[in-house]
């Protein structure tokens, strides 16, 4: 339902992931059809080691919060950024001040992606039980 992007702001790790998120969840010409994704990067800063331990964090308040709400009662992590999409890169349901649910309908499992230095790569989901 949503996806805490790792986001560090690199062409190529960027370029990386957003590919694989159009890869694995299908992207189409209306990019708020996808799952709704940010990156908390820009507003906690790349904390090295502790950066999957933070945004798994945020992936579980984003749960605790949103627990039983339906749409337009959803508010997911805001992405903070120009607004300019990348046109080498698939567009994606980004959820920010204009699109704060990503258009979700619940909220019942988020991925946390963590793309760490030397190539230690994970995704974790976690779910709440409704």
């Amino acid at each position: 339902d949503y996806i805490n992007m790792h986001g560090t702001g690199t062409k190529l790790n960027d370029s990386m992931e957003s590919k694989a998120i159009a890869a694995v969840f299908g992207k189409s010409a209306d990019p708020s059809a996808g799952v709704a994704v940010s990156t908390t990067k820009p507003v906690t800063g790349h904390t090295l080691g502790a950066a999957a331990a933070l945004e798994l964090a945020v992936c579980w308040a984003a749960l605790v919060e949103n627990y039983g709400k339906t749409c337009d009662n959803i508010k997911l992590p805001l992405q903070v950024w120009d607004g300019i999409q990348d046109e080498e890169l698939p567009a994606l349901n980004i959820v920010d001040s204009k699109n704060p649910s990503g258009s979700a309908d619940s909220l019942k499992v988020c991925l946390s992606n963590s793309f760490a230095f030397g190539g230690a790569n994970a995704c974790l989901a976690i779910g709440l039980a409704h």
